[in-house]
């Protein structure tokens, strides 16, 4: 069989309603966490550039991720849209919402990283955090932190 070797990171797509708070939760734990601690790229919709569909980025993001992040709280309708496409390709996820978030009930038999938006909060989804993504990583076959 042939073999292809990569030196290219892992990339983790996060999928998340744009505006604040979320974007905080984004750029003060997920992204430091996924970047510092597992070498990996992480990004969000809002950091991809250039001309096109914006649809069409987001959707190749999906394909081409290693895992997906998706904080589920705002019951966005885009998110949930990005989180089917992702489901369909069979995409690890890795699921955040605010405690005390109503889920669907197509969302609620899945686990669910919850947390406290304030700072006693960040401590506990950062610690979650790290032990999902070193789960979906290790089934995976990469070597994680």
């Amino acid at each position: 069989s042939e073999t292809h070797v990569s030196g290219d990171a892992a990339r983790a797509f996060v999928i998340m309603q744009l505006s604040s708070p979320f974007l905080e939760l984004y750029r003060d734990v997920i992204k430091p966490i996924v970047e510092d601690q597992f070498k990996m790229r992480c990004y969000v919709a809002t950091e991809l550039y250039g001309p096109g569909a914006i649809l069409k980025d987001i959707m190749n993001s999906i394909v081409e991720a290693d895992v997906i992040i998706a904080e589920i709280s705002s019951a966005n309708s885009n998110v949930f849209y990005e989180l089917g496409f992702a489901s369909a390709l069979k995409k690890p996820t890795i699921l955040l919402a605010e405690r005390n978030t109503k889920l669907p009930f197509d969302i609620s038999g899945y686990r669910v990283i919850f947390y406290d938006d304030k700072i006693s909060g960040k401590k506990e989804v950062e610690a979650n955090l790290i032990r999902n993504l070193q789960a979906v990583l290790m089934r995976q076959g990469f070597e994680g932190s």
